[in-house]
């Protein structure tokens, strides 16, 4: 290209030398303007033949040197056109084969800008792409901005030039776009332009079907009209362009979805694997537990494959067996180690959906159930957090840990196959009738000849099952009877061994305090009182069922007092007659009198201390002046409190009621160290 804008340099130069040389000479004028034509020299060149054509004197050779001239400046113009097509004609084949040879669409993008600006000889040159989700153009590839603020622009479809060529899918040109009044202008997209100094504006649409994805645009910096031939070029550009944009996005997708294969078989590679360790595991575990594996193996076994420490739980969260990765086989932890609203809750979803729930981050809990209910729960601590191969193998451990712990229950169910009948017998046979009990109740470490108690709790019917088998692994079968009475619990033990006996209940009922309510009997010197002590027992459950009473177990006699008053009232006549022997003393659940409770308090120890109201003020930590002001506030609320026989109602009224809110009387001695009451702040400390 240098070598040819030399040549026509030369000739430019020879065509002056010729003109001072000969300037007179039209012949020779013509024959300038052939060798010219032949070295492809500038049009300058031509021009300047124009003044030494103006020197010659007219004739005839004159006019046919002119003619020669013009025709010369034409030939010129065509072949000029013909460069252009042909320059127009390799950007397109060029971009053609980049389609082909670069994979980057930004880059392709970048190359079609930069070619179109060179091509159309624009100051500036840049295409934007349609976002589909934003619903609007967004710059892509820019070449000859120098602004970032202009690589940020944004169009809608019914704004600017791009919105324009968008919308009616067709080129347009401006020769003046701040004044274009033909579309819609933004002051932001403006300022962008301004900052660019674009005078000029060529844009043509990226036509994919009926859809617009692009426009490719070319402006500049100074008024300047586009011919047809221009916008053509550019429109064969931006179908280019368009073209590369589809199979960017068709790679994309293919990308995409080779990925997603690959991560699928990568996923499914996996999971064939986790499944196999999983069955693996499976089959030691239950390898071990057909050698006659128990509880400690299973779990030293889970722990060595897990890493970590494994324990098994029953219901009430006491760990049975305990084992750990490096350790082995270890004592388990002392009872309520573990229990604690976040295990109980993650145990709970574990029964729901059936999987392992891990909680505190490294803690995993996995319910084990058996045919009839839960049994417990296998824990595990683990240093990392658990794999999903690694859940699998735990939840399988579980399972088989169930197996294990029903096939424990069958067997001592079995030795205690006739325990049911047995305590059937002596709670319910008449009197006279227990000695043919006698050997079996023996087997059960309960001696019918010695004194005994019995133990009456009540729940619910799954309440019960439960109850059973945890105390079945606490106490084995030796240590007393017990059995299911439909929705109540019954323990019958010998008097002098009930106190671990109790101490295990309770342990067993830790979690299940807003649910039961029992009653311990008083001691039977013999077997023919049972049945009668069981009825005791049933109306002091009765009677504390009335009173709301729940999570507690309540010796029967505390309620010898109230069961032959109360036999079979409900909590609404115990309520009638709190009401009707307290009158305005009287403050019901609904109330938070505290004055009138303090009074209560103030009344029953007053009472219970036998009218003595030095011992009575020493029980409340008052002054003997402030219980006599408190007696005065009594009488005036109930003014036959004094009298014999309402004195003893009242204070059985006022037992009852402490029975049945013991909270609210627990808080009263706090109360009266607090306030030391409002009723004698006028006492002399004298009187």
């Amino acid at each position: 290209m240098m070598d040819s804008t030399a040549e026509r340099s030369a000739g430019a130069r020879e065509a002056g030398a010729g003109a001072r040389s000969e300037p007179g000479d039209p012949r020779a004028l013509e024959g300038e303007v052939v060798r010219l034509l032949h070295r492809d020299a500038e049009r300058q060149a031509l021009e300047a033949l124009r003044d030494r054509l103006t020197g010659m004197p007219d004739g005839a050779d004159k006019v046919r040197a002119s003619e020669t001239l013009s025709m010369g400046l034409t030939v010129k113009d065509r072949l000029e056109q013909h460069q252009q097509r042909e320059r127009g004609l390799m950007a397109v084949i060029e971009t053609a084969q980049d389609l082909t040879r670069i994979v980057d669409i930004d880059e392709v993008l970048r190359v079609i800008v930069r070619r179109a600006r060179a091509l159309l000889g624009c100051d500036v040159g840049y295409l934007s792409v349609y976002d589909p989700e934003r619903r609007d153009f967004y710059v892509r590839a820019t070449d000859g901005a120098f602004s970032e603020r202009f690589c940020t622009i944004r169009v809608g479809l019914d704004t600017g030039v791009c919105g324009y060529v968008a919308r009616h899918r067709s080129p347009y040109s401006s020769s003046d776009y701040a004044g274009d009044g033909r579309f819609n202008h933004s002051r932001f997209i403006d300022d962008a332009m301004r900052g660019e100094n674009i005078a000029s504006i060529l844009g043509v649409p990226l036509l994919s079907a009926d859809e617009v994805s692009g426009v490719l645009f070319v402006g500049d910096r100074y008024v300047r009209a586009y011919t047809a031939w221009e916008i053509s070029i550019l429109s064969t550009l931006g179908a280019q362009a368009c073209v590369a944009i589809g199979n960017a996005r068709l790679f994309e997708q293919a990308r995409d979805a080779l990925a997603r294969a690959e991560e699928t078989n990568e996923r499914l590679s996996q999971q064939t694997a986790n499944t196999r360790a999983a069955a693996e595991a499976h089959e030691q575990l239950t390898a071990l537990v057909a050698r006659g594996g128990d509880l400690s193996d299973l779990c030293e076994m889970l722990a060595r494959r897990l890493g970590g420490r494994v324990a098994v739980c029953d219901e009430g969260g006491r760990e049975i067996v305990a084992a750990h990765a490096e350790r082995g086989v270890e004592a388990p932890a002392p009872e309520g180690r573990w229990i604690e609203d976040a295990a109980y809750a993650a145990l709970g979803e574990s029964r729901r959906t059936g999987r392992s729930v891990t909680y505190r981050k490294l803690r995993t809990v996995c319910a084990i159930v058996g045919g009839e209910g839960p049994l417990g729960g296998l824990v595990l601590h683990t240093p990392r957090p658990l794999s999903e191969v690694a859940a699998r193998i735990f939840e399988r451990g579980a399972m088989v840990t169930g197996v294990v712990l029903l096939l424990k229950a069958q067997r001592t169910l079995s030795l205690m196959s006739d325990a049911p009948a047995v305590l059937h017998g002596l709670v319910h046979e008449p009197r006279g009738r227990s000695e043919r009990f006698a050997q079996q109740a023996e087997k059960y470490g309960v001696d019918i000849h010695r004194p005994m108690t019995l133990l009456l709790v009540r729940t619910g019917k799954d309440g019960c099952a439960s109850l059973c088998r945890q105390l079945t692994d606490r106490l084995g079968t030796s240590s007393a009877l017990f059995d299911e009475a439909g929705d109540s619990l019954i323990v019958l033990a010998n008097t002098l061994r009930m106190e671990p006996v109790r101490a295990a209940l309770q342990a067993c009922l830790r979690r299940h305090r807003e649910t039961f309510v029992g009653v311990v009997g008083d001691a039977v010197g013999h077997a023919d009182g049972l049945p009668k002590s069981f009825e005791r027992a049933q109306c002091c459950l009765d009677l504390l069922d009335a009173l709301g009473r729940r999570g507690e177990l309540f010796d029967e006699s505390r309620l010898a007092l109230y069961v032959p008053l109360f036999n079979r009232a409900d909590a609404a006549a115990i309520e009638g007659f709190f009401t009707a022997t307290l009158g305005k003393l009287y403050a019901g659940p609904a109330t938070h009198d505290t004055r009138r409770t303090i009074l209560a308090g103030t009344l029953l120890a007053y009472l219970d201390c036998g009218y003595n109201a030095a011992e009575a003020a020493r029980s409340l930590s008052l002054h003997i002046n402030t219980l006599r002001q408190r007696l005065e506030a009594i009488h005036a609320l109930l003014a036959d409190w004094r009298e014999a026989g309402r004195a003893l109602e009242i204070h059985v009224a006022l037992r009852l009621w402490r029975l049945r809110d013991p909270q609210r009387f627990a808080a009263l001695d706090t109360q009266a160290v607090k306030e030391r009451e409002p009723f004698d702040k006028h006492a002399a400390p004298g009187r």
